[in-house]
């Protein structure tokens, strides 16, 4: 058969659902522009649905942060909502094929997470690891709200198809079965021969108190200073010393008062939230200014840049997929 036009050609692939490049429609999309939401929108928005959206009515209580050129999420790989649980309240407990972090805003005695019938106390600026197919639930036993920041692989989990949830059997919520701290003393440096396997780590909390401890001993010395990242932390993960879940990790940088970054670009899409002190990160020219609580994107291949005007300290929390890219042998960086 042949055929006598482009257009007839173009016509007669698409009746049996055939294309071909020179038709364009597998340009590429726009570039992703970087994006912030303040605090001050975030804490109204959630402290609104506390008042108006009943437990009784939902999983969870999330305030979800969307960028407007995605339909849906904030990155195309990784995603951060903000929950909130009043007094009293508790989630169902439940397991999902994607990998959590729980980056704790503020919380009063008595809130806690339950992993896989392990209880992890919440504490500001505590993180605590919920690695995917781990049943879990959250409970605030406290008398004030305790919020946090969700980090999640959803979007990445879902473009492979791979998204499974399931109820826990035994009630609404999963029993207390384990004592307290066990993650931790299984997970130091004398463990149970045979316990821990594999490369999937099990729940797991990084208090804040060593994390701060951390960053101090850096600035202390001076000498570990990354240009790039200023005095730089990333939450390993406890079996292997490598990233803290096999798509994404989590990081910690404290930029010193009055210090700039190196510019430079990555391939990977980082996630900040600002948990101390305010600056700005320079895009691609473009100057996002935050302040502590703001979460911002800086999407792939992307020239930026991290500025401390301030005469104090700033603390920044990320997420990034780079260790996703990585064991693909997709990750690129240039510096400046």
């Amino acid at each position: 058969m042949s055929f006598t036009s482009l257009e007839e050609l173009d016509a007669w692939l698409a009746e049996r659902n055939l294309g071909g490049m020179w038709q364009g429609r597998g340009s590429r999309a726009p570039a992703i522009r970087a994006q912030r939401w303040t605090w001050a929108d975030i804490s109204q928005g959630l402290m609104g649905a506390a008042e108006l959206v009943p437990m009784e009515t939902v999983a969870m209580r999330t305030l979800h942060l969307r960028h407007p050129q995605l339909a849906d999420g904030m990155t195309q790989t990784l995603h951060f909502s903000v929950q909130c649980l009043m007094p009293g309240e508790r989630t169902k407990a439940h397991r999902n094929l994607v990998g959590e972090t729980r980056f704790v805003l503020s919380a009063p005695p008595g809130a806690e997470f339950v992993i896989d019938g392990e209880a992890f106390p919440m504490g500001e600026g505590d993180l605590v690891i919920t690695p995917n197919w781990s049943y879990h639930d959250h409970y605030n036993g406290g008398d004030a709200p305790a919020i946090w920041l969700d980090g999640m692989d959803t979007r990445m989990v879902n473009a492979l198809g791979k998204s499974l949830n399931e109820r826990f059997t035994g009630g609404d919520q999963q029993p207390v079965t384990r004592p307290a701290g066990y993650s931790a003393r299984t997970l130091g440096n004398v463990r149970p021969a045979g316990l821990h396997s594999g490369t999937q780590p099990p729940p797991f909390r990084y208090p804040w108190a060593e994390t701060q401890a951390a960053l101090d001993a850096l600035r202390e010395s001076e000498q570990d200073r990354d240009l790039v990242n200023g005095f730089y932390l990333t939450y390993v993960n406890p079996l292997t010393g490598g990233p803290t879940l096999p798509t994404y990790s989590c990081e910690i940088r404290l930029l010193p008062a009055r210090f700039t970054t190196q510019r430079h670009r990555e391939n990977c899409t980082t996630i900040y939230h600002a948990f101390r002190g305010a600056g700005l990160t320079v895009v691609d020219d473009e100057r996002i200014q935050w302040s502590q609580g703001d979460v911002f994107t800086v999407p792939p291949w992307t020239d930026h840049h991290h500025e401390n005007p301030e005469n104090n300290n700033a603390i920044l929390y990320s997420i990034t997929d780079r260790p996703a890219l990585s064991a693909l042998g997709l990750f690129r960086q240039e510096r400046a």
